[in-house]
């Protein structure tokens, strides 16, 4: 049976869709494919879309909270923010990933469950804060916990805010 015409083949998109004016519908009692709306309806129970019209609506504005900009959204203390680039793989699970750019504050109160950046000898990590016992955790089970009172070396050198991944590359 043909489906379209000049050797096009339309995909079948779901049975549970209601057309539009525009879409192409397929009835098993009738061998082209009609427009909708159809002049004449075939006497069949249900038509399959086959070829649908699909319309990409932009969100409407937030009625909300809407910041000056996106910078006095996410500093609130320029004088102890910095930005840096995460590497490796220990916190994707908490939605850090290999280049996210996290937003660091040196001047927050440390809290259960903050996101920190740890300094120590060969560096610094990005890990998670956790009480009873204090520790710091990986966003990946394949990293293990790092207990604070068996390994002193460790300083926060801040709290990290937000992080920011790119979804889509540079143009």
């Amino acid at each position: 049976m043909p489906f379209g015409a000049g050797g096009r083949t339309y995909l079948i998109l779901d049975q549970s869709l209601r057309p539009v004016a525009g879409d192409q519908l397929w009835f098993t009692e009738v061998d082209d494919l009609l427009s909708w709306p159809c002049e004449s309806m075939p006497e069949v129970s249900a038509g399959i879309v086959v070829a649908a019209t699909v319309r990409l609506y932009r969100r409407r504005v937030d009625p909300g909270f809407t910041p000056e900009s996106i910078h006095s959204w996410l500093i609130r203390r320029p004088y102890a923010t910095y930005l840096v680039r995460a590497e490796g793989r220990s916190m994707i699970d908490n939605g850090i990933h290999p280049g996210s750019l996290l937003v660091v504050d040196r001047s927050c109160d440390l809290h259960d469950g903050d996101i920190v950046i740890a300094g120590c000898i060969e560096g610094f990590l990005v890990k998670q804060y956790r009480t009873r016992p204090d520790r710091l955790v990986s966003g990946n089970s394949e990293y293990p916990d790092i207990a604070l009172e068996s390994v002193p070396k460790y300083g926060l050198d801040g709290v990290v805010i937000a992080s920011l991944t790119r979804h889509r590359g540079l143009e």
